[in-house]
């Protein structure tokens, strides 16, 4: 919670509130995600959709922004991993 200015050691009442407030928006963002559909998962799709409102433009551009990142990381392991099974194997990479 330390940003903006915050306190390093917050009390305990504000990280509860913190976690509460979290709790309630991820279960909200699920149940929105959900509701159209009849399926038991959740798909990436489905959420794409629940932040699909203007006001949520942000969190939708984060969680895009996220994904991305997740997917660059896996190719960027893969290619380390590659070269490093070439130089295991004495091969140039």
């Amino acid at each position: 919670m330390f940003g903006f200015g915050d306190d390093r050691n917050p009390s305990n009442d504000t990280v509860n509130v913190m976690e509460e407030i979290l709790v309630e928006y991820i279960a909200d963002v699920c149940q929105t995600a959900l509701a159209p559909t009849k399926k038991s998962r959740l798909s990436i799709e489905d959420f794409r959709r629940a932040l699909s409102r203007p006001a949520d433009a942000k969190k939708l551009a984060r969680m895009e922004e996220l994904l991305f990142m997740q997917e660059d990381i896996k190719r960027a392991r893969a290619q380390f991993n590659d070269s490093e099974m070439n130089q295991s194997k004495g091969l140039p990479s």
